[in-house]
């Protein structure tokens, strides 16, 4: 058989030969297009453990093309196939069928798998042509010979068994808040400028991308030049965004980390966090006098410098902080005795993967690690519950979730909303009619 199945005669044979399990790689239009917004020209198929693979062309300018619907009946009709990026193949064709091969990478390697497969001719046409169709205009044996060498590098991979957590709740979840999509009012162009806005905006609904396979484990939002994580409050960033219900409402954590920390190690606040933490730096605690609010703000600095970066000398004897350093002591010990910590359920640390990490930079990783799979949890239940309601979540920056509101459902959901993202630890509740405008209730 040729790489290129472009008759029924040749489709059938493909169809006889590989069925069951497979690799594949959907060709879109343009690499640096969102998933949810790219269109499908071609997708790559492969056995497993075949060198050879065949391209199923859809809309390429140089080929035959094969009827889309066809095309996706059988893709859809395999019980188990591998794919690099799981959360961009649900974006592309919505199947429980996937297998994501970069988490076993990420979780071997503790890195990003590295995606360089590039031929001469994508990094020509890439650079002329950045913002067109551009892979319509790049031979399909340049498109067949970027995906062998990808699966090749691949296919070790395969037979890599790994926690299916990540895999089965994680990536879904994520999948289904990039899906939600946030829409931009007419002051977008004055504040933001992306690549190319057919890159990641239709309709005024913008995607964003959320990238699990970081250095500490905590996904980035970023895509096509806009870091949603990092908007500035002060400057109009914000005020881009606006709901498609009627109002956004943020439900942010309160002392995140502490909370996290005392969780971790046994402890429990009888105060307020930094306001507990006040009475220890400045003695208040003798004097029965409130801390100022002055003293509350630097007992916030102290607090951190202490959390990121080892714990003073002198506040040991404080039981919250001597559990920090017993804690910290103790995974340390263990990554240097065994090679290696666990980072909650989906991410393992290795000394071999991270020769020069320093003792606090492992306590860094652990409680991060802790935080991201926290709100993975309360995601995943998020998602669930809102599934058959006009409110949606949005946005997911760390420590808070951003909801587009719907007015005639406040009643009921807004309670069960609570309750669920404050299972463990307070929040904040915020609301406004866009996002720069969102004020505490």
């Amino acid at each position: 058989m040729f790489y290129l199945i472009e008759t029924d005669a040749q489709f059938k044979v493909l169809r006889s030969k590989i069925a069951g399990s497979c690799y594949i790689d959907y060709i879109y239009g343009n690499d640096n297009t969102h998933p949810a917004l790219a269109e499908i020209i071609g997708i790559y198929v492969s056995e497993l453990y075949e060198d050879k693979g065949y391209i199923l062309p859809i809309n390429h300018p140089e080929c035959i093309n094969l009827p889309k619907d066809k095309i996706f009946d059988y893709i859809k009709s395999f019980k188990n196939l591998f794919v690099l990026d799981k959360k961009a193949a649900l974006h592309a064709n919505p199947l429980k069928s996937y297998t994501d091969i970069q988490y076993k990478y990420y979780y071997t390697k503790n890195e990003p798998f590295p995606n360089e497969f590039d031929t001469q001719a994508h990094t020509y046409f890439y650079r002329k042509f950045p913002q067109t169709k551009v892979n319509k205009m790049i031979p399909i044996g340049k498109h067949y010979e970027r995906c062998q060498e990808r699966k090749r590098a691949l296919t070790p991979w395969f037979q890599v068994h790994v926690g299916n957590w990540f895999e089965k709740d994680v990536i879904p979840s994520l999948y289904l808040l990039e899906k939600n999509s946030l829409k931009i009012n007419n002051k977008f162009d004055d504040h933001l400028k992306p690549n190319h806005k057919k890159h990641s905006i239709k309709d005024n609904d913008i995607y964003g991308w959320y990238n699990p396979y970081t250095t500490t484990g905590r996904p980035v939002n970023s895509f096509n030049g806009i870091n949603f994580v990092g908007l500035k409050h002060d400057n109009g960033e914000r005020d881009c965004f606006v709901p498609k219900n009627d109002y956004f409402i943020e439900m942010d954590y309160d002392s995140f980390h502490p909370y996290l920390i005392a969780k971790m190690i046994g402890y429990n606040f009888k105060d307020y966090p930094y306001n507990e933490l006040a009475k220890v730096y400045f003695a208040t605690d003798i004097t029965g006098v409130e801390p100022t609010p002055e003293q509350y703000k630097e007992s916030k600095i102290l607090t951190f410098k202490q959390i990121y970066g080892g714990v003073f000398t002198q506040y040991l004897k404080h039981p919250f902080f001597k559990g920090i350093q017993d804690y910290t002591d103790q995974q340390w010990k263990k990554f240097q005795e065994e090679g290696y910590v666990m980072c909650g359920l989906f991410r393992k640390i290795t000394k071999e993967n991270h020769p020069n990490i320093t003792k606090y930079q492992l306590f860094n990783y652990l409680i991060q690690a802790k935080e991201t799979g926290h709100n993975f949890e309360i995601l995943k239940t998020i998602n669930f519950f809102l599934k058959d309601y006009k409110t949606k979540v949005v946005l997911y920056n760390y420590d808070a979730f951003v909801f587009d509101f719907c007015e005639d459902e406040y009643d009921a959901i807004f309670g069960i909303l609570k309750n669920i993202v404050m299972s463990d630890f307070p929040i904040s509740i915020k609301k406004g009619k866009h996002y720069g405008a969102l004020c505490k209730i």
